[in-house]
């Protein structure tokens, strides 16, 4: 008996030691286990471990957002995969009750693959840091992307799955932040208004810069952040009734002379190159700026390209007998171009430069009105290939203007900075209408003595009311249409140009003071072709077989280097070569 009971004595103690070893060894794995897992939590926001591949994952490291990770990043010695939306193990809901009724969720879109999607005809400046998305509103569960309700995160989405439920897009236009410039944005429930109204803390009389201390204050979309309001004012009653009585004037003679236009303008059009395209490229010039137009067709013609489009539309006689003598088509009618001056604008701007300004909008009314496609043009331009074969062609069927850029982003000119001195538009019935507009608005021109500004700003209304399909060609390292800003701005560009590795269709001389200097500016590039002195000879006699390349400065872009040559910039500028 005593033997078996020790024995059973001896099990028990084995079977309880056991059991203690075994918990013993599980509670100590289990220790290990949580500080292993703390030991990873704790070591998720710091670089060294997880590594932070771009912006989007900082702002999500500082704001403490629960993601997974394993769905952003693969491992080192793998490929990378390409990047999927950030899926969020928890999500609140984006926007309170109180605004269900507008806003449900929200997601982002790369810019260029938006922009790339909608195109909306600006010319859309490069991307920029802390720019490069767009923020896309959802105003109802039924217009968010299938499969993606507002639990779901929607950063980074691609713009054909962020708006394909989206039977509407409004589009804003919104520049990046402007240091010292705190701005907000308020989206108002309301009945719908297609104009943004601008509001800025600024005293009420007086022309100040913004202060908290003055209270909001509707203000034009032209008022600028240090008070200044940009752009034109309000005509004067002489003005507006200088312009009624060039109005009248114009109107008394339209019939009579669209009657002998349209005679004239089929004659031309039947001896053209391509006559199915039924388009003019169509200049108005006076004797001050003849000389810009002999370059034009002089270098045209030693480059063999086809001028038979082209109609000048002569505000003198002098530049009548200009345009017989070169062999280009030109059209003169006294009752209309009469009053125009002879003398060329010393500047831009001038009172000169704003009467021609007027020259430009009844050639571009007569030609459309007339049935036709016109390339509108100024003289101070050159072609390095003719225009019309790309403007022509179906890539761009879609649009009723299409304007080389301007480069200019002052707030006056955008959205668009449409430069009216190179631009293409389609005989339509919006077109038409857009031109009978401007046509009266010849006070608004004189006041702001040009009519780019004005063109600027009917472009708008008339994109936004009638859906006028405007396009500009950006400027800068892409741009076929190049003109002042890539000329005086850009270089790199224009050194690529003349060591041949860019082939752009024209070179506009904009952004330039006077004749004078676009013309030592065109020698420089080697681009002029016209003899020195015209009053020895007429037509092509005055045009040169090879350029006449001449240095006049080093700090601008020349076909050759001058080391020798002065600066333009009064204290020296740095050498174009």
């Amino acid at each position: 008996m005593k033997s078996r009971n020790s024995g059973r004595n001896v099990l028990t103690i084995r079977m309880i030691r056991n059991v203690v070893s075994h918990s013993l060894v599980g509670l100590i794995c289990l220790y290990i286990g949580l500080i292993v897992g703390m030991g990873k939590n704790m070591m998720t926001g710091v670089e060294e471990v997880v590594p932070i591949k771009n912006r989007r994952d900082e702002e999500i490291n500082n704001n403490n957002i629960n993601i997974d990770r394993n769905h952003i990043f693969t491992p080192p010695d793998q490929p990378e995969q390409p990047k999927q939306p950030l899926k969020y193990l928890s999500r609140k809901r984006p926007f309170p009750l109180t605004s269900d009724k507008m806003f449900v969720d929200y997601a982002t879109v790369p810019r260029k693959k938006f922009n790339d999607m909608v195109d909306m005809g600006v010319p859309v400046d490069y991307t920029k840091d802390g720019a490069e998305d767009v923020l896309v509103l959802y105003t109802s569960t039924e217009s968010l992307p299938k499969n993606m309700g507002w639990h779901n995160d929607k950063i980074g989405l691609d713009a054909s799955k962020a708006l394909e439920n989206c039977h509407t897009v409004k589009v804003i236009l919104h520049d990046p932040a402007e240091k010292g410039h705190e701005r907000c944005i308020a989206i108002v429930p309301q009945w719908e208004s297609y104009t943004v109204h601008k509001w800025m803390r600024v005293e009420p009389r007086n022309v100040t810069s913004v202060d908290l201390n003055y209270p909001l204050k509707n203000v034009p979309r032209s008022r600028q952040a240090n008070g200044k309001v940009l752009g034109y004012g309000v005509p004067t009653k002489l003005g507006i009734a200088n312009s009624y009585e060039l109005l009248v004037d114009y109107l008394q003679n339209l019939d009579r002379v669209l009657a002998d236009l349209r005679t004239f303008l089929r004659k031309i059009m039947r001896k053209a190159s391509n006559p199915s395209a039924n388009t003019l490229v169509i200049l108005t010039c006076n004797k001050g700026q003849s000389i810009m137009f002999q370059n034009f067709v002089c270098n045209a013609r030693a480059k063999e390209l086809d001028l038979s489009h082209i109609v000048m539309f002569a505000t003198d006689e002098a530049t009548v007998k200009l345009s017989n003598d070169l062999g280009i088509h030109v059209w003169y009618d006294e009752a209309i171009f009469g009053s125009m001056p002879e003398n060329s604008a010393q500047r831009y701007g001038d009172k000169v430069f704003g009467r021609m300004m007027m020259a430009k909008v009844y050639c571009m009314h007569l030609a459309l009105t007339s049935g036709y496609n016109v390339l509108f043009q100024d003289v101070d331009i050159v072609w390095h290939r003719n225009p019309l074969q790309y403007l022509l062609s179906e890539e761009f069927e879609e649009w009723d203007m299409m304007f080389q850029d301007d480069g200019s982003r002052q707030p006056r000119f955008a959205p668009y900075s449409p430069n009216s001195g190179f631009y293409f538009v389609r005989s339509n019935s919006i077109t038409k209408y857009f031109f009978d507009i401007l046509l009266r608005m010849g006070d608004m021109i004189q006041v702001a003595k040009s009519h780019q500004a004005v063109l600027n700003d009917l472009l708008i209304e008339f994109s936004s009311w009638k859906g006028l399909r405007v396009k500009v060609f950006r400027k800068g390292p892409d741009n076929l249409f190049p003109g002042g800003s890539e000329f005086h701005n850009q270089p790199a560009f224009m050194k690529e140009f003349l060591n041949g590795k860019r082939q752009p269709y024209i070179q506009h001389m904009s952004w330039t003071e006077n004749k004078e200097n676009k013309k030592l500016f065109f020698e420089q590039l080697g681009e002029w072709y016209t003899v020195e002195d015209t009053n020895s000879c007429t037509g092509m006699n005055c045009c040169l077989p090879e350029p006449n390349i001449t240095c006049h400065y080093r700090d601008k872009p020349s076909k050759i280097s001058c080391p020798n040559s002065p600066t333009i910039v009064e204290n020296g500028g740095k050498s174009f070569w």
